[in-house]
């Protein structure tokens, strides 16, 4: 009688095969968890960058944080620059799908331009709006004097800087969200399209009535992706503003850089690094759930 092989039959069996493939995601999971879970025990210390002693203090860096009346302000200006990020982009998106999904002859070389910010780096993005944007040389004080406008301080006033790095903010992004709502435009049937027009429904009827509620999936993702990508928002506001004039530019993130390589107080900076991770967690948790009811999987 022949033995069976016991390697053999330890492949063959179909428990192991699929621990086997859940391998390399168990093996991502890990790497991603266990800089995560040193990044939560370090916002728990006093922990300094370039010294290796350091003792825990458990909450004191959050409770201190929302007694300081910078983190305050940090805090209001990064959930105002998603607000607003997302009131100005997520309208000319729509618009911009829109016309771009009228068929007509430059609809492609539209198209072509439209990626064009996305060709660009970030920084690269931020370092030439920052050129345009001076005061006294920027091009686009230039044109507003033609109009008889201005100057008009974008980046060096209190009032303005964080209004000024939305706009740079959409000029890079807008493409990205509107191809997105582009595709979720043409994916609609055009057999509802046409019995609408044979009902005698006008285009803004048909916007609200079908392409809008059509599109909700896709808004959702686009919302999803833009909440997440605003809240962590870090090279285009230091390569303009570093967080000025005043703090009126500072967010989260800013804040948490300097405080860690500047003031070398890593401990308090994973502590502000986490709250912003909260405020990501929450807006995206939030946005799957409604995301899920919109019955996309």
């Amino acid at each position: 009688m022949k033995t069976p092989n016991p390697l053999h039959h330890f492949v063959d069996n179909e428990k192991f095969i699929k621990r086997l493939m859940l391998m390399p995601a168990v093996l991502v999971l890990i790497g991603i968890m266990i800089p995560f879970l040193i990044g939560v025990a370090t916002s728990l210390t006093d922990k300094k960058l370039y010294t290796g002693n350091f003792n825990f203090i458990f909450l004191s860096n959050y409770i201190n944080n929302f007694k300081d009346p910078v983190f305050l302000t940090s805090l209001g200006n990064t959930l105002a620059y998603v607000i607003m990020a997302i009131l100005m982009q997520l309208p000319l998106a729509i618009l911009a799908a829109l016309l771009l999904d009228i068929p007509s002859r430059i609809r492609g070389f539209m198209r072509s331009v439209l990626v064009f910010p996305l060709l660009i780096p970030p920084i690269v993005s931020s370092l030439m709006w920052k050129t345009m944007m001076q005061p006294n040389s920027g091009v686009l004080n230039y044109l507003l004097s033609k109009l008889g406008i201005g100057p008009f301080p974008w980046l060096t006033s209190v009032d303005t800087a964080l209004f000024s790095l939305v706009v740079i903010d959409t000029w890079v992004y807008l493409p990205f969200i509107t191809i997105i709502l582009l595709s979720g435009l043409q994916s609609l049937p055009q057999d509802i399209l046409e019995a609408a027009q044979v009902d005698g429904a006008s285009p803004i009827r048909t916007f609200f009535a079908i392409k809008l509620r059509w599109l909700k999936s896709s808004i959702l993702l686009v919302l999803l992706f833009r909440v997440c990508d605003s809240l962590k928002a870090f090279e285009l506001i230091y390569s303009t503003t570093r967080g000025g004039p005043l703090n009126a530019s500072r967010t989260l993130n800013i804040m948490a850089y300097e405080e860690a390589f500047r003031w070398s107080s890593i401990g308090k900076a994973m502590s502000i690094l986490f709250t912003l991770w909260i405020l990501a967690y929450i807006a995206s948790t939030f946005l799957m759930r409604e995301w899920n009811k919109s019955g996309i999987e």
